[in-house]
């Protein structure tokens, strides 16, 4: 009896340690013509939580891709990203940037392999590919040196967090 009852504790406690996958996809984000936004809707699997899934292109100012940042929206607020918030001059694993994909992934501050977490969410997000092209900006900014973003392929699972 002890030990039926033993065994049903432990599966009940792992049932409430178990993860939901909400999304598992290789994303291929490209420039294409415009360079816009890769976007879905993830939905838990009991179908209460909604978010938006945004790969969001980065701009330098005069133009060029510098950079995706991750987006994780709730429903009516597609500007703020749960993840957190960008400053300028701050590194953060949810933005992926030409520099650390030039200098190699190996190097960066984060890795080919982001592990983000936010509002009972995490993200497994592993760069898998990627492919620069040459000038940023326009005019008399023009830097025909400077790399630009134009492809990235990622495979992000989305889930519920562990509690």
């Amino acid at each position: 009896m002890l030990l039926a009852l033993l065994t049903i504790l432990a599966v009940s406690s792992a049932e409430s340690f178990a993860t939901e996958t909400w999304l598992s996809q290789r994303i291929e984000w490209k420039y294409g013509k415009e360079g816009v936004a890769w976007k879905t809707n993830i939905k838990s699997p009991n179908g209460q939580r909604e978010y938006q899934l945004v790969l969001q292109p980065l701009w330098a100012l005069e133009g060029g891709v510098v950079a995706l940042e991750i987006v994780v929206a709730r429903p009516g607020q597609p500007d703020a990203n749960i993840l957190g918030e960008r400053e300028n001059g701050v590194e953060y694993p949810f933005v992926i940037t030409v520099k650390e994909l030039e200098t190699g992934l190996e190097h960066s501050k984060f890795g080919p392999v982001r592990n983000l977490e936010a509002d009972g969410i995490a993200l497994n997000v592993k760069i898998e590919h990627f492919r620069l092209g040459k000038g940023v900006g326009s005019g008399s900014t023009y830097c025909s040196k400077c790399k630009n973003l134009q492809e990235l392929s990622v495979w992000i699972t989305v889930e519920s967090k562990g509690e």
